[in-house]
């Protein structure tokens, strides 16, 4: 009798949505021939920047290859040459490889390029039959010359207002959020919350302060 009722309630939980979205008159984008507009703070494919008149941004530094988590990122530097230099710095990427099967897409590596030579763009479209094909090389990453390069923000910064003249809607403080979380909690929790909210107060002071 348990397994008939399980099937009429899963049949009634299915037939009420549908009903839902069917007077909700809700329809789902036709993708591929339409795609949905991606917020600018996007996390996909990695592309990488180059100066505006051309050269390449890279240093070498390895700071986004140390910083990955999941080792997606393999760089190889050498040196720059004189005659008809590559960057504008002593060393230029001779390799810069991506894998796209290992990356978690966590930002971590455009937070930590001193150059804002990495950013995360809006291609999400990376389905492929293959691992190595999953695998950009330089070619593939680097972005087209005489395209302007963008501020590098992941949403960690604090005092940024806007990306490419275009103004960004920062979030909440941490402790403004934890002010509304408290305003629902109990009454007991007031001390836990106010010794939580000085060190958050403490950390902004000290990051503004710099």
């Amino acid at each position: 009798m348990r397994e008939i009722l399980a099937i009429f309630k899963g049949l009634y939980i299915t037939l009420k949505h549908n009903l839902k979205n069917i007077f909700k008159n809700q329809f789902t984008i036709q993708y591929p021939d339409i795609k949905r507009r991606l917020p600018q703070r996007a996390r996909w494919a990695l592309r990488l920047q180059r100066h505006e008149d051309g050269t390449e941004r890279c240093i070498v530094c390895q700071l986004c290859a140390a910083i990955c988590p999941s080792e997606a990122i393999y760089i190889e530097g050498d040196e720059n040459p004189i005659d008809n230099p590559i960057g504008k710095g002593q060393r230029y990427a001779a390799v810069w490889m991506w894998d796209a099967g290992r990356c978690l897409y966590c930002g971590f590596c455009v937070e930590a390029c001193p150059d804002e030579v990495i950013i995360m763009s809006d291609v999400y479209e990376m389905a492929s039959p293959s691992r190595e094909s999953m695998v950009w090389d330089k070619n593939k990453l680097f972005v087209p010359i005489g395209v302007k390069p963008k501020q590098a923000w992941m949403g960690f910064y604090r005092n940024i207002n806007q990306i490419d003249g275009n103004p960004v809607s920062l979030p909440k403080e941490i402790h403004q959020k934890e002010e509304e979380v408290y305003a629902r909690e109990k009454k007991e929790r007031k001390r836990f919350y106010e010794n939580k909210k000085f060190m958050f107060l403490e950390d902004e002071n000290f990051i503004n302060s710099k």
